[in-house]
């Protein structure tokens, strides 16, 4: 009879650190918050359409007509913004709301057109 009494308590013990250990994985994975922001140039004006991206991972989105923007990252998560024309920006998420700046990358000296 105390055998039986063991093994019962053993796998209620077993299926107590289970069901813990399962929630400890959910909790980690659901610790992301949202983080939103508007993406502009060294003017201020927005840059409608520029691309954030939460580095390593396949998470990105698109800033709509006003330069705003919303992604799920974590704390510590870097955000890579980038638009045709202008310099990438790297930035550390450790707020909810994170602006971006982007500077003109005007590079060229010359750019050459041919036509066929």
């Amino acid at each position: 009879m105390e055998l039986l009494t063991i093994k019962i308590i053993m796998k209620t013990k077993f299926i107590q650190t289970l069901t813990l250990s399962i929630v400890m994985v959910f909790q980690v994975a659901l610790a992301q918050q949202t983080v939103t922001g508007t993406v502009t140039d060294a003017e201020g004006l927005p840059l409608p359409g520029a691309i954030v991206v939460v580095k390593g991972t396949s998470t990105a989105t698109s800033a709509d007509f006003d330069g705003n923007y919303s992604i799920a990252a974590a704390n510590g998560d870097v955000l890579v913004v980038s638009y045709v024309g202008y310099s990438k920006a790297e930035v550390t998420v450790n707020a909810a709301t994170i602006n971006v700046s982007l500077s003109n990358n005007t590079g060229f000296d010359e750019v050459i057109v041919t036509a066929y």
